[in-house]
């Protein structure tokens, strides 16, 4: 009964702790798909390239779901299938695709309202673009720098891959 009380009282905590808009529903990323269609270009997934895929795959690798010997220059089904089986092992939705759910699980080891109460910080959903092409600055608009195929990801995920600021776009 005690332990039923405290996962209700962290339940009604994390809701009021939450951006208005945001649910912890199932199925659904901290951070939404805008995309129409069935080609997402939201979040990394296969077929994708640069220094955050390579991380991704160093992550996948660290945690076991891909061999050492797996190439770390590109989104392959193999990685696709290993995010499958993280995603299914972490009770995510399963898409093979790297959003910010699985992202924020896979490099802080939480998801993204969990890492928001232990640093203190609500996450009010701020998103910026990546590149997948190479690159290794971060953009508020997806058309800064004539980026082809730029991936959105949270402010605190771009910068634990490691993309600065971009000096073009305003600062986040």
């Amino acid at each position: 009964m005690v332990k039923m009380k405290r996962l209700l009282t962290w339940t009604v905590l994390l809701v009021m702790l939450l951006p208005a808009g945001v649910s912890l529903a199932e199925g659904k990323s901290f951070i939404e798909c805008t995309c129409i269609g069935d080609d997402c270009v939201c979040f990394i997934h296969s077929g994708d390239e640069g220094g955050a895929v390579s991380q991704i795959i160093q992550r996948l690798i660290d945690e076991k779901y891909l061999p050492k010997s797996t190439p770390k220059n590109m989104f392959t089904e193999q990685v696709e299938s290993a995010v499958m089986k993280f995603q299914k092992d972490h009770e995510l939705e399963i898409t093979g695709m790297m959003d910010d759910d699985t992202l924020t699980l896979l490099l802080w080891g939480m998801l993204p309202e969990e890492l928001d109460l232990t640093k203190g910080s609500k996450n009010d959903c701020t998103t910026v673009f990546i590149p997948t092409d190479g690159g290794k600055k971060r953009h508020r608009k997806e058309t800064c720098s004539k980026m082809s195929d730029p991936r959105k990801v949270s402010v605190r995920n771009a910068e634990w891959l490691g993309f600065e600021p971009c000096k073009k776009c305003k600062p986040q």
